[in-house]
């Protein structure tokens, strides 16, 4: 199997991770137009409302369809020899941005220095296989 093939497994199963552990935290503002809108015209009550265990059954088909592709695409164009280095010299440049700020913002998410060690992690673990 090519590094380009396993860096982007390992990507797609670490926004997995993410969304597992993220969606089940976010709450809709009571009063937004989010929440009116689900109150209103739905009827569903946004303070009870687990976008996870909702919607969660669509995270892996999305990844699969949306991150995966964008990454292999991206990817194409290096070496392949070339890839891990380059993919823990990124996960490296992370987890330091993390420690040293606290958290890296990915597309709205505050993500800390243990999600990109746990991204570090299963780099590894697909590297090997």
């Amino acid at each position: 199997m090519a590094n380009i093939d396993k860096v982007s497994m390992a990507l797609s199963e670490w926004a997995f991770n993410v969304a597992a552990s993220v969606l089940p935290k976010i709450n809709i503002p009571p009063g937004s137009a989010v929440a009116n809108m689900m109150q209103g015209f739905l009827g569903i009550n946004p303070a009870s409302y687990n976008v996870w265990k909702e919607l969660g059954f669509v995270a892996e088909p999305m990844i699969e369809v949306l991150v995966t592709p964008a990454v292999m695409k991206m990817l194409s164009g290096f070496p392949d020899e070339r890839v891990p280095e380059m993919a823990d010299k990124f996960v490296d440049a992370f987890i330091k941005q993390a420690h040293d700020k606290g958290y890296v913002n990915v597309f709205g998410i505050q993500l800390g220095a243990d999600a990109f060690e746990d991204l570090k992690t299963i780099l590894a673990v697909k590297m090997e296989g």
